[in-house]
């Protein structure tokens, strides 16, 4: 039996945490223990379960073993937007949290670059929230909420030269690519970081497979990353607020008021 211990909640940023296909927030919380730790001071982590229950993913048994239940973010026919989109946007409203940046793994980052590229499209519903994205081992193809974005298209098809030309530097919102030299998906996660535009994006190279890094050094490296991604979001941020009190300092009619006698 798995007990969750609800622990009091800071004032700090938030990051939506968006588990691999076939674990659980429950699971991805435990995984990302180390970037948690070298994060503690500057973000709280935000995890959410996936809508489908489904099979134990890769590498997830025999550690995470009755664990369950394990879930995804995808079904048959592609992602569920009337399920995942307010599955999504429950959690946020219920946590309450100042929520800057979206971080994914595996499944969960293909996820987590479509919704940013909504973000960058301007559509109505997209999760305006998130300055940034950080992509831990992804997979491909992007997975949108939206089918006009991401059709739902048969993967021997995302394979071909056309998606890979399609989906290249798609997104031109600041983000992290982590690279597993050793992740046996490692195809797919090159495919992923190519989405993002190159004069936005840092791909991290490291020796590992397909799992959140565990060297301490590489751990601290993403961390830096991640804090950097915050900091260059917050000026944006703040620019824009002095732009747009200009523009309305502008507007502002000054009138004379007369004088009392």
């Amino acid at each position: 039996m798995i007990v969750h211990t609800e622990e009091p909640k800071s004032d700090l940023p938030c990051l939506l945490c968006l588990h691999g296909g076939g674990t659980s927030g429950y699971i991805f919380d435990i995984q990302t223990r180390r970037l948690q730790r070298a994060l503690a001071k500057h973000f709280r982590f935000v995890f959410v379960d996936g809508p489908f229950e489904c099979a134990a993913g890769p590498g997830v048994l025999p550690f995470f073993e009755g664990m369950g239940p394990y879930r995804r973010w995808i079904n048959q026919d592609g992602c569920d937007e009337d399920k995942v989109r307010p599955l999504l946007k429950q959690k946020m409203a219920e946590d309450g949290g100042n929520f800057v940046g979206v971080l994914g793994f595996s499944q969960g980052a293909r996820l987590a670059l479509g919704l940013l590229h909504e973000k960058q499209e301007r559509r109505a519903e997209a999760f305006d929230e998130f300055g940034f994205g950080v992509f831990i081992c992804g997979t491909y193809p992007p997975l949108g909420l939206s089918s006009a974005l991401f059709p739902v298209t048969p993967t021997a098809q995302f394979e071909s030269q056309y998606w890979e030309e399609k989906h290249k530097n798609i997104l031109s919102i600041p983000t992290v690519h982590v690279i597993g030299n050793k992740d046996p998906f490692l195809h797919k996660s090159q495919l992923l970081s190519k989405c993002s535009d190159p004069t936005s994006t840092t791909i991290l190279e490291f020796s590992m497979g397909h799992h959140l890094p565990v060297a301490p050094a590489d751990t601290q490296r993403l961390a830096n990353r991640v804090i950097a991604l915050h900091r260059n979001y917050e000026h944006e941020l703040c620019t824009r607020a002095v732009e747009q009190l200009g523009k309305g300092l502008e507007q502002v009619a000054v009138t004379e008021i007369p004088l009392q006698t």
